[in-house]
């Protein structure tokens, strides 16, 4: 059995020049990062990564940027949610011919699917590739329960993961890793680490948070793992106010604390749809930021 994948699989946000175009010297620079951060996995472009305003040109290049510059460190998990089923199939294809390691997939979700359509889609995924798939479950597409997760799991032979970040997430984790059994190699939870001491205890592999935290979100990972409990706790609990304030604005906090750590150039977020932080905004993040200091051992220049 191959080795599980297993602890924070960081999700580096798609940087934009200030005309909001790909900036490709700050990517660099943020999977950097996100490696040298403590991260064990790297997982883009999705959500977090702005994903669905990029063109199938430049997810294409940030896949073969994350492989490039990741360079086997850790595993790199490529999003390749697409539009349709061929067009998720032929993002998956690229992946794989570009050296990903899994990659990690919603079902196409511009018209609501049935649950048919989304085995088909798994199977058709499955058939094309060979490395693992992720399952993204998420409520913004078809929202699979855990009965029907596990049934993908045992029915498609690489689908072995599933990252859950539906309403009840621990709850379907749980019931999901006791239906599938050794046909789910693992679950990750999302929703920047909210959740991350309860999935623990419920038996979850890892998370998938943007990595703008990769160091003090992995250090709690890995005293968890080392059975530090406390220790875990505590420093989860200095951290959860970033946590929340992150859950207001989203990318755009993701990018202004990658822009006060050093790591990329601008806090742009693409159209449509964006809201910007204001002056108080930014003074609060400055204000948690200095409380957690000590815990952001990434310096840039190092």
């Amino acid at each position: 059995m191959a080795r599980q994948y297993r602890g924070i699989f960081g999700i580096p946000p798609t940087p934009f020049s200030e005309d909001e175009s790909l900036d490709r010297k700050s990517l660099e620079s943020l999977l950097h990062f996100t490696v040298e951060s403590g991260c064990h996995g790297v997982v883009m472009p999705v959500m977090a990564s702005e994903y669905n305003t990029l063109t199938d040109t430049e997810r294409k290049a940030v896949i073969e940027t994350a492989v490039r510059v990741v360079n086997r460190r850790i595993p790199v998990v490529a999003g390749v949610t697409g539009v349709g089923n061929h067009h998720s199939i032929e993002l998956a294809k690229f992946a794989e011919g570009a050296g990903a390691d899994a990659v990690i997939a919603m079902p196409p979700h511009s018209r609501p699917p049935s649950y048919d359509e989304v085995r088909r889609y798994y199977e058709l995924l499955g058939k094309a590739i060979r490395i693992p798939i992720f399952i993204q479950n998420h409520n913004l597409g078809a929202r699979l329960n855990a009965e029907q997760l596990a049934g993908l799991c045992r029915e498609v032979s690489n689908v072995d993961y599933v990252k859950e970040e539906t309403t009840y997430p621990g709850q379907v984790g749980s019931k999901l890793i006791e239906l599938a059994g050794d046909a789910c190699k693992g679950v990750m939870g999302g929703s920047s680490g909210r959740f991350l001491l309860m999935e623990y205890a419920r038996g979850f592999c890892g998370n998938m948070p943007a990595s703008h935290f990769g160091d003090p979100v992995s250090r709690i990972w890995n005293l968890l793992d080392g059975g530090k409990h406390k220790e875990a706790g505590e420093l989860y609990r200095r951290m959860l106010p970033l946590i929340v304030f992150e859950g207001i604005y989203g990318v755009e906090a993701f990018k202004a604390v990658l822009v006060k750590r050093g790591v990329i150039s601008s806090a742009t977020v693409r159209s449509p749809g964006h809201h910007a932080m204001d002056r108080q905004d930014d003074a609060e993040l400055d204000r948690m930021l200095a409380e957690v200091s000590d815990l952001l051992t990434w310096r840039k220049g190092r």
